[in-house]
């Protein structure tokens, strides 16, 4: 009798569910982003979060105190992904330096512009509620943190050009970006075109002032 050998079989591979606690949390800040593409977040009250998210008002205090909070963690989680949208030029090193700038501003664009009611209610909220702009500074800072450690390290390995203070062309770089992209949500939320040329010149600042051109 011949005894045939069969393949092993592959396990399949267990990918946990979201939690329900994570689902609630997410439901809280969907409803928020939502809602702030409606009306300020000054006008947003407790009630309309829990009531567009479908839960109780207990379930939004068990993830957040404030609703200033909820907006700081809506902020969170877009800046986690604007540092991955960022990746290619934080920590990349691969490529030239034009196609580490190059990537990194495409997909950042592409990133504030899905989320452009988010932050044009962010820099509305900025002016009136301090725990907002408090959480905006934060936020830039540690961005300009980032710029300047890339800076340093460009700069170390004889990449850019010669600058005596790193993080003040960092602060200086954080600017003109944080600039161009309120020109670009603003554009959208008023339900108007994008400015075209905003990649193009961003690339360009970010390239030409710290590389040669290449």
């Amino acid at each position: 009798m011949m005894c045939v050998m069969t393949a092993p079989r592959e396990r399949a591979r267990y990918v946990a569910r979201p939690s329900r606690g994570d689902q609630r949390r997410t439901q809280l800040l969907d409803a928020l982003e939502e809602l702030l593409a409606e009306r300020p977040l000054g006008d947003i009250g407790i009630a309309d979060i829990t009531r567009a998210a479908g839960v109780t008002r207990s379930a939004f205090y068990f993830y957040f105190p404030t609703k200033a909070a909820a907006a700081a963690a809506l902020l969170a989680d877009f800046r986690d992904a604007m540092l991955q949208a960022g990746a290619p030029w934080y920590a990349g090193d691969t490529g030239t330096s034009l196609e580490r700038v190059q990537a990194a501003v495409d997909a950042s664009i592409a990133l504030w512009r899905d989320h452009a009611t988010l932050l044009v209610a962010m820099l509305d909220a900025i002016g009136a509620d301090p725990e907002v702009r408090e959480i905006w500074e934060t936020w830039t800072q540690g961005f300009i943190e980032q710029i300047t450690a890339r800076i340093v390290h460009d700069r170390d390995a004889g990449l850019t050009r010669p600058t005596p203070d790193p993080h003040a062309l960092a602060t200086l770089l954080m600017g003109a970006t944080l600039y161009g992209m309120e020109c670009d949500v603003r554009a959208i939320a008023a339900g108007h075109p994008p400015p075209d040329a905003i990649a193009d010149a961003l690339i360009a600042l970010w390239q030409r002032t710290l590389y040669e051109t290449q």
